[in-house]
């Protein structure tokens, strides 16, 4: 008999054909993205954790990021870039609209990153329901501003940008679905 080195898939295939079950190795990749997504998930449900059991922002605060925004809106109008002010616009709107609703986005968002946060716990442990659970993570976070802002009021391109990033991490995650079990 030919010895010939089978690829791990290979292997896989000929002993579930003889009714032998074999664990296969968790994948590098997917050890990757979970300690990436988990230090970023953790980092911010830090701070959704501190905004949700902190103070609302004071008029202090509130005053400043104002003054902020008017700074980038004059920056804009002094570089000719007035087709870019409406953006810095309906950013501060958006801006104003989290801090009279600190606590409950704050809250919101705490639960969207347990639910993310617990994805990636499922994906690492082999589980395809966390993939799912990543997918609504996701997308959660990106229609999170839409429930305490009017739908006009919020900048396509954040929506366009979150969608994009939510989607490339779900992507590389997907790589990972022939390691993950239902």
């Amino acid at each position: 008999m030919i010895d010939r080195n089978y690829s791990e898939e290979e292997r896989n295939f000929f002993n579930e054909d003889q009714g032998v079950e074999t664990t296969v190795k968790r994948p590098k990749f997917l050890l990757v993205l979970v300690i990436l997504s988990g230090i970023n998930i953790a980092t911010s449900m830090i701070g959704a954790l501190s905004g949700m059991l902190g103070s609302a922002p004071d008029q202090a605060m509130i005053k400043s990021t104002k003054l902020e925004f008017a700074n980038m809106r004059e920056q804009l109008q002094k570089a000719d870039a007035e087709d870019f002010i409406y953006i810095i616009d309906q950013m501060q709107s958006v801006t104003v609209n989290m801090f009279k609703h600190f606590q409950a986005y704050n809250s919101f968002q705490f639960l969207i990153l347990v639910l993310g946060l617990t994805g990636i716990v499922f994906m690492y442990r082999g589980k395809k329901l966390g993939f799912h659970f990543y997918i609504i993570y996701s997308l959660g976070l990106v229609l999170l501003p839409y429930f305490f802002n009017p739908i006009t009021g919020i900048p396509t391109l954040l929506t366009i940008v979150g969608i994009i990033y939510g989607g490339i991490w779900v992507w590389l995650y997907s790589r990972n679905l022939h390691w993950l079990k239902d």
